[in-house]
């Protein structure tokens, strides 16, 4: 694998790393995490089940998202590449909070993850949730769950 060979993520790198993330969650037939959790968001509630704001999913159980792994992978590479690095006396790098290598810095110089690259759950899903209290009952379309963001 070509982690860490460069300073920023290649995609097919970024690809083989969603491969390998489904293969972790046991579906080896599936490449896109956003296919992953949609499917296994449609096992949890049933195949002819609707999702609705009185479903009981766990979303926890759920992989992270392709908009939340993108940014922690760029992260991963970014630290290999340190690694891969080691032996070099002078070394010429990024910063960290550089554009692509998954850090940013606060106003205050804190260097912090970023968690995410866009939107971890469809707003579909979060109207859902958000009318959880409500009365009326709204239902989750599960085509909308694999809009990864295609970076």
């Amino acid at each position: 694998m070509q982690l860490g060979e460069g300073w920023n993520l290649k995609f097919h790198v970024l690809e083989q790393l969603e491969e390998f993330t489904c293969l972790v969650y046991g579906q080896n037939r599936e490449s896109s995490v956003d296919g992953l959790r949609a499917k296994l968001l449609r096992k949890m509630v049933g195949e002819d089940e609707k999702l609705t704001s009185k479903s009981k999913v766990n979303l926890a159980g759920l992989p992270p998202c392709h908009c939340a792994v993108k940014p922690h992978l760029k992260r991963v590479n970014h630290r290999v590449a340190l690694y891969k690095r080691a032996d070099e006396s002078i070394l010429e790098k990024p910063k960290s909070y550089d554009d692509g290598q998954g850090w940013m810095r606060t106003e205050d110089g804190v260097l912090e993850p970023v968690w995410s690259c866009g939107a971890v759950l469809p707003n579909s899903l979060v109207d859902l949730l958000d009318t959880g209290n409500r009365e009326e009952e709204e239902e989750f379309d599960f085509d909308d769950y694999n809009d990864g963001d295609g970076e």
